[in-house]
C-alpha cells in the first residue's frame, strides 16, 4: 500500500506511507525490476537522497 502526503509547510517534500505483509515483502519490492526502474526516475526528480524510515504501528 503506497499513501503519497504532501508536507503541508513544504510542498516540495513529500512523504509515502508504505505497508507490506513483512520485511521479505519490502525486500522482494525493493529488489523488483519495476522497483528498481522506478528508483532510477525518482533520482533524476529528486533533490537529495530517499530516506526510509521504519514505523511500527499501534
Amino acid at each position: 500500500m503506497y499513501i503519497p502526503h504532501v508536507v503541508k509547510n513544504d510542498p516540495t517534500e513529500i512523504v509515502f506511507f508504505e505497508k507490506y505483509k513483512d520485511k521479505e515483502a519490502f525486500k522482494a519490492h525493493g529488489s523488483s525490476a519495476y522497483f528498481q526502474a522506478a528508483a532510477q526516475k525518482f533520482e533524476e526528480l529528486l533533490e537529495g537522497k530517499i530516506q526510509v524510515k521504519f514505523l511500527e504501528e499501534v
